[in-house]
């Protein structure tokens, strides 16, 4: 998708929006979660308005809005300023920049993703559907494969503290000298919290993490996990089956 008004676009994006919104970010990550928020509003509340009129860009404005309203509850106090809901706001912002430019690039954005996003944006608020892995649920199976264990977290996302519990739990029963494999496969977020308490335990058990993406992804590599567990190839699964 290609026209003068979408070049004079991205030609805005470049130079003015994208650098107002690393310095938000910047900020947001440094602790200063209403000046970085002020900083970020500015570009923002611009893109939503631009492709709100731009032929074929309708699905960014409405996304843009979506993490608008988790950036202003975040301000307002409305939402406690965790470092979950700090990388949740940086990866909803992130994710405006992927979006605009798949539309330009593909036509449109990638619905699953931009869906995704939104969902998780929704459950932090206490406004999503919470169906995937409702209180009480059993959130993670053991399996053993070879001369390791594999614990396959079967949650969508993983923050509230029963879940996070249960991974602990189930890390704790396997004998220190098994191997122990978590494998996130089908996990699109797992909180930063969640990171550092299971980090705890790989002084003691051999613990390496497969099928990262995502959101989950980025809250791992932003709070230095990558120097913590060992981390498997992403075909690592499908090589094991062979």
């Amino acid at each position: 998708m290609s026209d003068a008004l979408t070049e004079e676009f991205f030609a805005e994006v470049n130079d003015k929006y994208y650098p107002q919104v690393l310095e938000g970010l910047e900020r947001l990550g440094a602790g200063d979660v209403p000046g970085g928020i002020e900083i970020l509003s500015r570009p923002l509340h611009t893109i939503k308005g631009v492709t709100g009129f731009m032929p074929g860009f309708a699905a960014a404005s409405s996304f843009t809005h979506q993490v608008e309203s988790f950036l202003k509850k975040l301000q307002a106090g409305s939402l406690p300023h965790s470092a979950d809901n700090i990388s949740l706001a940086a990866h909803g912002v992130n994710s405006i920049f992927a979006v605009i430019e798949q539309i330009r690039d593909l036509g449109a954005p990638d619905q699953a993703e931009m869906d995704a996003v939104t969902e998780v944006l929704a459950q932090a608020s206490g406004a999503g559907s919470h169906a995937a892995c409702p209180a009480g649920a059993t959130c993670c199976t053991i399996e053993q494969e070879q001369d390791r264990a594999v614990l396959r977290v079967t949650a969508t996302r993983i923050h509230r503290k029963e879940h996070r519990d249960q991974i602990l739990g189930a890390i704790l029963g396997q004998l220190q000298e098994t191997p122990v494999v978590l494998d996130l496969s089908g996990v699109k977020t797992f909180g930063s919290s969640a990171w550092e308490e299971i980090s705890a335990l790989a002084a003691h058990w051999c613990i390496s993490v497969r099928g990262l993406a995502g959101a989950a992804r980025e809250t791992f590599h932003a709070g230095g996990m990558d120097a913590v567990f060992i981390v498997l190839p992403a075909d690592e699964a499908l090589r094991d089956s062979t």
